[in-house]
Formats: structure tokens, sequence, C-alpha cells
């Protein structure tokens, strides 16, 4: 529910109530959703509405300002936190037992060695070079010649 729907049922209920003490004061009661109800009674139910969403507008308010508050701790403490899971890991990385009280795994050792990165980038470089593709600075660099126009012959 937005703000602005329940701002605007508030101020359509208080239309009524304005409405109802203008013009149908005078009135002893009126039958409103099959019963007989007095202008008093009408205008308690119309504000029992009104205080009902103002209620709900207010812990919505207190939501918002309470997650904006999580956030901003939460950015406030981000590197910190991290810091110390990477501690934490370092201290027991022999022990997953251990990182798991934690709620950490242990890190995953790298399958790659030196050799094996190196063999691949040697091989992208020449998959690169036998495609004919270019990074954006080098396609930047390459403009296309425009065919010279052809003069009309002089008579």
């Amino acid at each position: 529910m937005s703000f602005q729907t329940r701002n605007n049922r508030i101020a359509a209920d208080q239309a009524l109530i304005a409405g109802i003490q203008k013009f149908l004061t005078s009135y002893p009661s009126l039958p409103v959703d099959g019963q007989t109800m007095t202008v008093t009674a009408i205008v308690q139910l119309l504000q029992d509405r009104i205080n009902a969403s103002q209620a709900a507008l207010a812990a919505e308010a207190a939501h918002v300002a309470a997650i904006k508050a999580e956030s901003d701790v939460r950015a406030k403490t981000a590197a910190s936190q991290l810091s110390l899971r990477q501690i934490v890991q370092g201290m027991f990385s022999g022990s997953p037992d251990s990182l798991a009280v934690f709620g950490l795994k242990p890190r995953k050792a790298s399958s790659e060695t030196a050799t094996t990165r190196a063999a691949a980038a040697v091989k992208a470089k020449a998959t690169r070079k036998a495609r004919g593709t270019l990074g954006p600075k080098a396609k930047l660099a390459i403009t296309g010649s425009t065919p010279a126009t052809p003069t009309p012959p002089k008579a």
C-alpha cells in the first residue's frame, strides 16, 4: 500500500465527515449498510477508519526508517565484518569443523597452476589474432575511407 493511496483515503473520509457535520446533523439517524445509525456513530465510524490509516502510515514510516538504519549500519560495518571473516578463515583454515561453527566454509584451493594460466593467456591471444577481434580502443582507431567521388568530364 502506498503512502499516497492511504493519504487519499484519509482525505476522502475527512471530506465525508465535513459533509456530514455541515449538512446531515439535523437528521437523528440514517440508514447505513442495512442498519440505522446516528450521525455521531457515522462520524465515529469514519474517524476510526482515519485513525487506523494514520496508524498504518506511522508504522510504514517506522518500517522504512528501520530498514534504512539497518542498511546504514551494514554499510558502515561491512569492511570490519569482511576482515573478521578473513582472520577467522586464516586461523581455522585447517579445521572445517571449527569454520562451520562460524558459519564459514574453507577456501577452495585454486586448481590452476601458473603455467596453466600462462598457457591459457597465450592461447587466448592467438585466438584473438586469428579471428581478428579488437578491443574497444583498437576499434576506435579503425576508420573507413570514403571513395573519391568521380568528377564529371569536361566537355
